[in-house]
């Protein structure tokens, strides 16, 4: 999905500079990798710790295969990989060991930015699955946004609010605050975490620097081992994956 234009002024043009950059950069293509087994107890997927880069890794921090995925809330091609992906991608290659599985969140605009924001507001164990859900809860956000459009006395009053009372007002009539509250971030902490102006600011300024580091221009966007690679649907994703060595 291109890149929609960005309602916030601190992502603004320079999400879509290029100037090279990225991970240090691995092979492609391998022998196969053996399955390395999670700590007791646990499952790889339960296994997650925040990135320096910012982003949220799940799986074997040591696995030879490195996946990113840059990607969007509010982009459907970000949800047809979830969708596809699911369980397969969970089972077969991150509980593998052979996977590790990075999100980086690259915000498109304020309903995204609100969603990510909320979605990151709690442990790190629980960022990449509320992600995931919210992918799948993305066609009734959708639906909920054109009731919106259609409702002037509710036009009328979002146009009235800023900051953290417009995102939380925005994101309570798109579902937003409800699907999250339904999966244990309570109303509370989601105006809480809206309100972080410290922590909103952080995430469209990651945005802005991924596009110009990683050369952004629509998501998702996938490096693995540390190359972009120009896939965006899981079967592509799977064949790279298979050829890098988890197989």
């Amino acid at each position: 999905m291109r890149i929609s234009k960005i309602l916030l002024a601190s992502i603004a043009l320079a999400a879509l500079s290029s100037c090279g950059g990225g991970d240090e950069k691995g092979s492609l293509t391998g022998g196969p990798v053996a399955a390395v087994a999670a700590p007791a107890g646990k499952v790889w997927t339960e296994v997650a710790k925040k990135t320096p880069e910012g982003g949220y890794l799940i799986g074997n921090p040591d696995a030879k295969i490195k996946l990113i995925e840059f990607g969007s809330l509010t982009c459907h091609v970000c949800a047809d990989f979830a969708t596809q992906s699911g369980e397969e991608f969970n089972e077969k290659y991150i509980n593998s060991g052979k996977v590790s599985f990075e999100f980086r969140n690259f915000v498109r605009d304020e309903m995204d930015l609100t969603a990510a924001r909320i979605a990151r507001c709690g442990a790190d164990e629980a960022v990449y699955p509320l992600t995931e859900q919210f992918m799948a809860f993305q066609p009734t956000m959708f639906e909920n946004l054109k009731k919106i459009e259609g409702d002037a006395a509710l036009n009328a009053k979002l146009s009235s609010l800023k900051g953290a009372d417009r995102a939380f007002a925005v994101g309570e009539a798109a579902g937003i605050i409800d699907f999250f509250a339904q999966r244990g971030v309570s109303r509370d902490q989601a105006k809480a975490c809206l309100s972080d102006q410290k922590e909103m600011d952080k995430l469209a300024e990651m945005t802005s620097e991924y596009g110009k580091k990683y050369d952004i221009k629509g998501t998702p966007t996938f490096y693995l081992n540390g190359n972009k690679i120009e896939v965006t649907a899981w079967p592509a994703v799977k064949s790279k994956l298979q050829e890098a060595g988890a197989r």
